[in-house]
């Protein structure tokens, strides 16, 4: 295969084959927003393309980065080594990256020996978990004081993705994001504006937030989730999920999914199995030393 950098004009392109190989249906609009974050190069086969593989690099000196790969087909061993190894290869090529991780179905074998043989090792349980359309919060909860509920349009990206990268630093799945990608992402069709909800200070200062996008076949997907350090264990998180599930209920929303590190260090994974929401993939991330 001749791979090359991915443009904007691959963008309905690549939308297609990240459907084909997920669950999900993504359109081109989001994939513009993927590119803004990703190194992203396709095979050129022109109107033959079968293949992309991607590259998200670290944030901020991190050494963590992220891999993905699509196809038009299921990958047999041959085609699962070459994407793969390509994958491997341009996370060699990103300057800073250290750590590449990619995550598959539990269940699929031949991704976890093509993966070891890629030099690949387990590192972490991920899960996707579903609302069981039943548990509903009696009321929405109160946030402690003195933080207040608040809405996207309350702060600025700037100000978002500050709190973000502090809710996120000890965190293991983490996508790094930029103000400008953050602008992308709200300004699109799938941004859920009516459910981000966040917790403020007095100050203004974003304590914690639940960001919610309306998915192609219906339904929404929470994330991403999260709290401050010096504000978790006092009920923030409770209180965002209530205000944003009572809503999810009145406008009929479902399925309402989420993913979560099945092993959190923050045990979020059981924050979310109290609200209703249960498990119905089990991914394993894998993660190479470069």
């Amino acid at each position: 295969m001749n791979w090359r950098p991915a443009t904007a004009e691959d963008a309905v392109l690549l939308a297609e084959l990240a459907s084909r190989t997920s669950d999900s249906e993504f359109s081109a609009e989001q994939v513009l927003a993927f590119l803004d974050s990703w190194y992203v190069e396709i095979a050129d086969h022109g109107l033959a393309t079968e293949a992309a593989v991607a590259v998200l690099p670290p944030a901020k000196g991190r050494s963590r980065g992220y891999g993905a790969w699509w196809t038009r087909r299921d990958a047999d061993s041959d085609r699962f080594g070459t994407i793969g190894g390509r994958v491997v290869q341009l996370a060699e090529s990103t300057p800073g990256l250290r750590v590449l991780q990619i995550s598959v179905p539990a269940e699929r074998t031949i991704d976890a020996d093509q993966l070891r043989a890629l030099r690949f090792e387990p590192a972490y349980p991920l899960w996707t978990m579903v609302h069981d359309n039943k548990t509903w919060p009696d009321r929405q909860l109160d946030l402690p004081v003195p933080l207040r509920f608040a809405r996207w349009l309350d702060v600025t990206p700037d100000e978002f993705q500050a709190a973000y990268e502090h809710a996120y630093i000890d965190q293991r799945p983490v996508e790094p994001h930029t103000p400008e990608t953050w602008d992308l992402l709200a300004g699109s069709d799938n941004f859920a504006t009516d459910l981000a909800t966040l917790a403020v200070t007095p100050d203004g200062q974003v304590a914690g937030f639940v960001l919610g996008f309306h998915q192609s076949a219906g339904g929404i997907e929470l994330g991403p989730i999260g709290t401050l350090p010096s504000w978790r264990r006092r009920g923030v998180c409770s209180a965002l999920l209530s205000a944003v599930l009572l809503r999810c209920r009145e406008s009929r929303s479902h399925p309402i999914s989420l993913t979560v590190d099945g092993e959190s260090p923050t045990r979020a994974e059981h924050l979310y199995l109290r609200h209703g929401f249960q498990v119905t993939q089990r991914l394993v991330t894998y993660q190479v030393q470069l």
